[in-house]
């Protein structure tokens, strides 16, 4: 029998939307009589043992990218019908009056729309760290107007707090979804490892496809010296799998039709190269590996708050001095845990073997990564004052 406590975790990105599943288990613990529902405004939600998704969803061509005013997104996404979502997510969220209390996770987009539900709302500030940017004066502005927000760093929450916002630092609910132990990924320790994060998003087979061939050139240069390498690539639930073996057959790899929804779904090998497709088991593709080739973005700082050395590609066209918004965004939040070299296969090998063969480089980039990202905790933290909120409520 329910107790009354009614949750609803609203999300606007893939990464969030993961995010809100930690805060949901964190929940659950507490309170498993609680009722937990999850409104993704950005892309589709999967049930879970904790969460059940609710309300309007559609997936559209940008994944959600179009901060920074991406008029190429926005316009993508115009033409599949997002202001017709808009409406719909905002009278759904206008008819949740009977909710305990309201958790927003993602931006301030995310929490003003949350906010005209008219409930008590808890921000789960993940989208901005001073590291990068402050909050603009209407960022803060809205954010005033949470019960309570949690920030991703403790610089971010001590500017937050010096505007007035009842802002709080208990640890980075990112960090509390990587479990390892669940999968043996048979990690081999004479081979150079590396996990390969393709991202969440309908392009990841594509992104798949390019690190691929960026691997199989780091994997020649090794070879070259002795050793042999291991991929462990961590397909997201939200990414099909036929397409992204389809898009590495392409390649010229003999990968098999995947195979379970968990675990090993796949490998191949390809000379020296082997590379192992891993569902559901995030935290054991980062305990195996030694450096991790990232193109995602959540799972690019978990891997940095895990102590891993990241590595992404620049996008074709792009310098070090002028990269795109979202990875100078990113290299700014992680700093020298984040390595970026040039898209070109032979290039970006080169750079990735000079990673590796230097250990004390490996080394600081981990420490930088850690600091950077914080201790896990944060899900916990936010998951008790929903329940202290959710037990005040008038």
């Amino acid at each position: 029998m329910k107790t009354g406590t009614d949750i609803l975790l609203v999300s606007n990105g893939y990464g969030e939307a993961a995010i809100a599943g930690y805060i949901g288990r964190a929940i659950g613990n507490l309170d498993p009589s609680a009722l937990l529902e999850h409104y993704p405004l950005v892309g589709r939600a999967r049930a879970d043992a904790w969460l059940q998704p609710v309300g309007p969803q559609q997936d559209m061509p940008s994944g959600g990218l179009v901060a920074n005013i991406n008029l190429r997104n926005l316009s993508s996404d115009l033409r599949s019908g997002l202001l017709r979502l808009l409406m719909r997510q905002n009278r759904f969220l206008r008819a949740q009056r009977q909710r305990s209390v309201i958790i927003a996770v993602g931006d301030i987009f995310c929490l003003a729309m949350s906010l005209v539900a008219g409930r008590p709302t808890i921000f789960v500030a993940t989208a901005k760290s001073d590291y990068v940017s402050a909050h603009s004066a209407i960022e803060r502005w809205i954010a005033r107007k949470a019960k309570l927000t949690f920030a991703r760093d403790e610089p971010t929450a001590f500017s937050l707090r010096a505007s007035g916002i009842r802002a709080e630092y208990a640890g980075n609910a990112m960090m509390d979804g990587i479990r390892s132990g669940q999968v043996d990924v048979a990690a081999d320790p004479r081979a150079a490892r590396f996990g390969v994060l393709p991202g969440s998003r309908a392009d990841a087979p594509r992104v798949a496809a390019a690190m691929l061939g960026r691997l199989v050139a780091i994997a020649e240069l090794l070879q070259s010296r002795g050793q042999a390498t291991q991929a462990f690539m961590a397909v997201a639930p939200s990414v099909d799998a036929l397409a992204l073996v389809a898009a590495l057959r392409s390649e010229g790899f003999a990968m098999p039709d995947p195979g379970g929804d968990e675990g090993i779904v796949a490998k191949a090998t390809h000379g020296s190269l082997e590379v192992v497709l891993v569902r559901g088991a995030f935290g054991d593709v980062l305990a195996a590996s030694q450096i991790v080739l990232g193109q995602a973005g959540t799972a690019n700082e978990q891997a940095a708050g895990a102590g891993r050395p990241v590595v992404a590609a620049l996008e074709p066209g792009e310098n070090p001095k002028k990269m795109l918004w979202y990875r100078m965004r990113q290299k700014r939040l992680l700093g020298d845990a984040l390595l970026v070299l040039p898209s070109d296969k032979d290039e970006f090998a080169r750079g990735v073997v000079r990673l590796i063969e230097d250990p004390r480089q490996m080394t600081l980039m981990g420490e930088v990564g850690r600091s950077r990202m914080g201790a896990p905790g944060g899900a916990a933290a936010v998951a008790a004052a929903a329940l202290a909120v959710a037990s005040s409520r008038p």
